[in-house]
């Protein structure tokens, strides 16, 4: 009887234990690798994405932020997504050119004349075509979030008009377009990963660079960069990837589970990163930086010289794909 009433026993615990270890065993954890630092907003973005996952799941899917390239730079993120090594990356929109040409559309100068603008082309049908172009990469893109519109920084001269930037040794993302550009108007673009750009800075090898107001101030380059000018000139996105390996390893219900976490964060992100841009500006002023805006003409000089590089550059995107979108920018316009 007592061995019967010990088996009794026995079995009644590996009934209750069991549900907990299946429970346990559904649990999946995965690396989400960005190139900033944690307090920027794209790392921000990153955890409330995680949490909503991770509510949105029950707990089974669960995803840790890597923020400042500690796990690669962009190209390496890239590089190690597709086999799943990483299974999720925040990287910049510009080094997905090298991957599929067409987005280099969103690299274009000056094509932009708001946030709304912005929002309304990267999450529409444009956007999404961007997009779905990733999957034969091996890639799957959640969606679009923000960096913001570029600005100048130099260590040598306020830049007044296009003229000014004459010389300049520019660190630049790694596209096509933004050499193209800044190499017209003069200057001599250095594309080099973010990573790098503070010691090149801090050691003159370079004289300036161009980022959104947030990323300079959490990068520290009011440090190493004396003149700041308010050209806009850019507007960069985040893009939200993922391992399409990982992808297909989760069932329908758990992709609807990520996408919409994703879907979650992007207007999340999107207000930290228009908030901090304000913010973070009042802060490099006091920080003892001289900053400039354009005037409303030299401004247009320097729209009227973007025309010139979008003409040079649309065919080595897609021509086409170019003019669809050019097309629905003016239409969004016109329905506004």
């Amino acid at each position: 009887m007592n061995n019967a009433f010990t088996r009794t026993l026995a079995a009644l615990g590996l009934a209750l234990l069991l549900p907990g270890l299946a429970a346990h065993a559904d649990e999946r954890s995965f690396k989400l690798s960005a190139g900033d630092p944690i307090d920027a907003p794209g790392p921000q973005g990153a955890k409330l994405f995680a949490e909503h996952l991770k509510e949105g799941s029950g707990g089974a899917l669960n995803v840790k932020v890597f923020p400042s390239a500690m796990l690669g730079n962009d190209v390496q993120m890239l590089g190690a997504l597709p086999a799943g090594t990483i299974e999720f990356a925040l990287v910049g929109a510009p080094t997905l050119v090298g991957l599929v040409k067409e987005f280099g559309v969103l690299d274009l100068p000056y094509q932009f004349n708001s946030t709304a603008e912005v929002d309304a082309m990267l999450d529409g049908p444009m956007g999404q075509q961007l997009l779905a172009k990733l999957e034969a990469k091996g890639l799957v893109g959640l969606g679009f979030w923000e960096i913001g519109f570029r600005n100048l920084t130099n260590s040598k001269r306020p830049i007044d008009k296009w003229e000014d930037l004459k010389g300049l040794k520019i660190r630049t993302v790694q596209s096509p377009v933004f050499r193209t550009f800044f190499d017209h108007l003069g200057a001599n673009a250095q594309p080099m990963p973010i990573n790098e750009v503070f010691s090149a800075l801090e050691m003159h090898a370079i004289d300036g660079q161009e980022n959104p107001i947030s990323l300079i101030a959490t990068q520290r380059y009011n440090e190493v960069q004396k003149y700041l000018t308010l050209s806009e000139h850019i507007y960069t996105a985040y893009v939200l990837l993922m391992s399409k390996k990982t992808w297909d390893s989760l069932d329908d219900a758990q992709r609807a589970q990520v996408r919409k976490a994703a879907e979650q964060a992007r207007g999340e992100q999107r207000e930290l990163a228009r908030k901090a841009n304000s913010e973070k500006l009042a802060e490099l002023k006091d920080s003892g930086m001289q900053v400039n805006a354009l005037s409303d003409e030299q401004r247009q000089r320097f729209v009227d010289q973007a025309k010139v590089v979008t003409e040079q550059v649309s065919g080595s995107i897609d021509a086409e794909f170019v003019s669809a979108w050019q097309t629905e920018l003016q239409r969004l316009r016109g329905a506004n």
